[in-house]
């Protein structure tokens, strides 16, 4: 009985609208149906799947979360991400790692979850040197 894929992360907010804003306006998801629970919270939607549950059931209580260290998703457009997030007054890094071909992009949601965007290399090599000596979450070193 193997797993076939991941479904969704949930994500705890204190501040339900201000997350829906954040993962629509910045990530591009859809707020759509949810089942009518006992607690208030959002399914965030690319295409027809909720990838993202916003939760209100229990208050984030530190940056990061608990156990999870960071939610990625792939993307393109990377200067479109990042147009948003200086729209947005939102602080991000970025890291080329060529081995992986990929250009990874950090920043935190409105209650401190760390979000990796992850392009195609081509999309972010003229921006940084080599920093796969990095640890991919923002502002750590190895």
């Amino acid at each position: 009985m193997p797993i076939k894929r991941l479904d969704h992360i949930n994500i705890s907010c204190s501040d339900l609208e201000r997350s829906r804003r954040f993962y629509s306006e910045i990530l591009g998801l859809k707020d759509g149906e949810r089942p009518n629970f006992k607690r208030a919270g959002a399914w965030m939607y690319q295409g027809e799947q909720p990838i993202v549950h916003l939760s209100t059931g229990r208050l984030p209580h530190t940056i990061g979360s608990d156990a999870v260290d960071h939610i990625a998703f792939r993307c393109v457009n990377l200067e479109e991400f990042e147009s948003k997030l200086v729209a947005h007054d939102i602080k991000f890094e970025g890291y080329l790692v060529p081995e992986q071909h990929m250009y990874q992009l950090f920043f935190r949601d409105p209650d401190g979850a760390e979000i990796e965007l992850i392009f195609d290399a081509q999309e972010g090599k003229s921006r940084l040197k080599n920093t796969s000596n990095v640890d991919a979450t923002m502002g750590r070193k190895i």
